[in-house]
């Protein structure tokens, strides 16, 4: 049963996310603004896989993984929303990097290289291992 993100309770969104922050062993402590924002963005019936946060651009953002697309997200202190968008039907490849405590997330498409650094190293393997699953299971499939 799918997860109603645009009609769910405050409460009920803490719960979901925390079970997201969980599998993907994220912490949500720099990213509670755009989170809050999501449910906002998402279109009907689509779903919120992961989450990761990081820095692009010497900013925070969010990366939140749909069922059909990579949200990027930062709701800063002073201006508004910032949003950029990946359709999972376009991202060519994933990749990653790793140093001691933190590490890097390259998601490639068609126009270039989205690069967030600074994610927490454990949160690192899971993201991007779920965002290549959510890129195979849009792949059609091979007929022979």
């Amino acid at each position: 049963m799918d997860f109603d993100f645009k009609t769910a309770t405050p409460e009920q969104l803490r719960a979901r996310y925390n079970d997201i922050a969980t599998e993907m062993r994220e912490t949500q402590f720099l990213s509670k603004k755009e989170l809050d924002h999501v449910p906002h963005i998402l279109q009907d019936g689509e779903q919120v896989l992961a989450f990761a946060t990081g820095l692009m651009n010497n900013d925070t953002w969010l990366i939140t993984l749909t069922d059909r697309r990579i949200i990027f997200l930062d709701k800063g202190m002073v201006y508004g929303l910032r949003q950029a968008v990946i359709d999972l039907d376009k991202v060519s490849s994933v990749s990653f990097t790793t140093r001691w405590l933190f590490g890097d997330i390259h998601i490639r498409d068609s126009s270039g290289t989205y690069q967030i650094t600074n994610v927490w190293k454990k949160s690192i393997v899971p993201f991007t291992n779920r965002v290549q699953q959510a890129v195979d299971a849009r792949k059609p499939a091979n007929n022979p």
